[in-house]
């Protein structure tokens, strides 16, 4: 990390590399800025971070507070997690646009090209298996020996809707059809016609990827994609330089999962010629988004195949989330992201790992306050946390706790009570972002009156102004609450009982789940609870009946809030 003062147009500039970790790094960047502002004596200042998608919260404040003083500052954001992270608390941010971003949306998909050497054939399989059929040509190569019957177009044809032909020279080519190269030739287009030729090897190849690569460039421009998969050799790095060239895409296969056969793959990636490098169920999910077209919407078989990339190349796991809910949120956030298809923005989430986690964090609807639901608040003051009183220690879980409110609800409860300093309080939630946020600890200032009405209402003995202070534009929790809570990133759908709590509280969460996934965190619940600890579930999760069919049982008719009963159920 380094902080670093320049001048540039009159204006007095601080670059911050790196990430802004630790008392040393707010140190040096408030040391920085103090002698910007001396400098320029009412001048702008304005400071630039590069890397970095959150800051501390010592950092936040000092901007905040240089702010407040009348400092004339700017705050440019390179990464857009860390604008969004201060633009929530009110703080003025300009977000620098990727180029990527701002780029003008690709031309439409015309051509695909699916190419690989050896360990190729299940993934050529896969991945045509998972297109939907539509107006596109696709072209089909694989490394054959010559003399070896290629049996490629008879696998094909039981597992597409396409046409699947092995062509013949000069064919047409017909959108809907997807053309096999025969062995021991190169297969070539040009003209709306495939050409078959005995030309001399390229690469040791023939058939060969950089031949049919090339015509495709020439021939579709920047409607053609083509995809590199596993192999030996080089063949395919110059045709993918060709389709790039002439504005295409090219998709490179993650060379880790070709067993040994890298070569071919990470002869592209090395070279450059790529625009994303993406394992086979990530390629298989944009492939059949792209070929689909700028029309198609998240839903059906295109959000089945997004979904499982998500899980496998990011590891979280939204597959058994309410289908309905889902395509209502990626239309939202394809709109918010500045994407107008679904193709194009699946190839920036899936390559792109600060607009995963921003996907991550705001896929769920993000609805959360302090003390949210305060009449449930005030039962589990009154009565539940009197009675967890007798147990030596109190062990709490927040589940899904998104930025922190109903955290730190819970430890100001605690603290009141006189029971936060025996009492160990989780935090957890599947996005990491969020989970900084939480952590750090300050708040949008225009949530104030609510708080101070669900303060109140939940039974609590100050006014909530006492424990959120009020900084310049933000709220701010006291940093011994905030020490005493501790989060941490889990999956409520695939990781499984890390202790057990006296009580767990779990709202608003399940009910963007399906009802299988439902029952199985209730079980996990069962098996996370104390034999006398209460869980609380969210009123809005319609999840009583199922709650009941699981053993818990209510502690007071309408609370929502359940003992466990009898044996775990499987």
């Amino acid at each position: 990390m380094s902080v670093t003062l320049h001048r540039h147009g009159g204006i007095c500039g601080i670059a911050v590399l790196g990430r802004l970790d630790g008392a040393a790094g707010t140190a040096e960047l408030e040391q920085a800025l103090g002698q910007a502002l001396a400098e320029v004596s009412g001048g702008p200042v304005e400071v630039s971070f590069y890397d970095a998608d959150t800051l501390p919260r010592a950092a936040v404040e000092l901007l905040a507070d240089a702010l407040a003083a009348g400092g004339r500052l700017r705050i440019v954001a390179y990464h857009a997690l860390l604008a969004h992270s201060l633009m929530r608390i009110g703080l003025p941010v300009r977000q620098v646009a990727n180029a990527r971003d701002a780029a003008s949306a690709p031309a439409a998909c015309r051509a695909l090209a699916l190419a690989g050497s050896a360990q190729s054939l299940d993934k050529i399989l896969h991945i045509v298996a998972a297109l939907p059929l539509a107006q596109v040509a696709v072209f089909v190569l694989q490394h054959v020996d010559e003399e070896q019957v290629n049996l490629l177009d008879q696998l094909l044809k039981v597992r597409t809707d396409y046409e699947v032909v092995m062509p013949q020279h000069m064919l047409a080519v017909r959108p809907g059809t997807l053309y096999v190269a025969p062995p021991g030739h190169h297969m070539k287009v040009a003209h709306g016609r495939v050409y078959l030729t005995r030309d001399r090897k390229i690469q040791s190849s023939r058939p060969s990827i950089d031949a049919l690569l090339g015509t495709l460039a020439a021939e579709y421009g920047a409607g053609a994609m083509a995809v590199l998969l596993c192999g030996y050799g080089c063949d395919g790095v110059d045709g993918c330089a060709a389709v790039r060239a002439a504005g295409g895409t090219v998709v490179v296969e993650e060379g880790s999962e070709c067993e040994g056969a890298r070569a071919m793959p990470d002869a592209a990636r090395d070279a450059g010629h790529y625009d994303y490098v993406m394992n086979l169920r990530a390629i298989a999910s944009v492939a059949a988004a792209s070929v689909a077209g700028e029309a198609a919407a998240p839903a059906g078989q295109l959000l089945d195949l997004f979904l499982d990339a998500v899980a496998h190349q990011c590891g979280y796991d939204f597959r058994n989330y309410q289908r309905d809910s889902l395509q209502r949120r990626f239309m939202a956030l394809m709109r918010q992201f500045g994407f107008s298809s679904f193709a194009r923005f699946q190839r920036a989430v899936l390559s792109d790992a600060a607009l995963f986690e921003r996907l991550v964090a705001e896929l769920p609807v993000g609805v959360t306050s302090f003390f949210r639901h305060p009449e449930q608040l005030r039962l589990v003051r009154e009565e539940i946390l009197p009675y967890l009183a007798s147990f030596p220690m109190i062990k709490l879980w927040s589940a899904g706790c998104s930025t922190g409110e109903e955290a730190y609800s819970l430890a100001i409860m605690l603290e009141e009570l006189g029971l936060l300093e025996r009492s160990h309080l989780f935090a957890t939630d599947l996005s990491s972002y969020l989970l900084e946020l939480a952590k750090i600890g300050l708040f949008p200032l225009a949530s104030q009156e609510q708080n101070r009405r669900n303060y109140l209402v939940a039974g609590g003995g100050a006014t909530a102004d006492a424990w959120l202070s009020q900084g310049p534009g933000y709220l701010r929790v006291p940093e011994h609450l905030r020490l005493r809570v501790l989060f941490h990133r889990h999956s409520l759908t695939g990781e499984g009982i890390f202790n057990e709590f006296q009580l767990i509280l779990c709202r608003n969460v399940l009910i963007y789940f399906d009802a299988e996934l439902q029952r199985q965190v209730l079980r996990r619940f069962a098996r996370s609870l104390h034999v006398d600890g209460f869980l609380v579930l969210g009123p809005q999760d319609g999840l009583n009946m199922m709650a009941l069919e699981q053993g818990f049982v209510p502690y007071e008719a309408g609370s929502f809030i359940y003992r466990r009963g009898g044996a775990l159920h499987d």
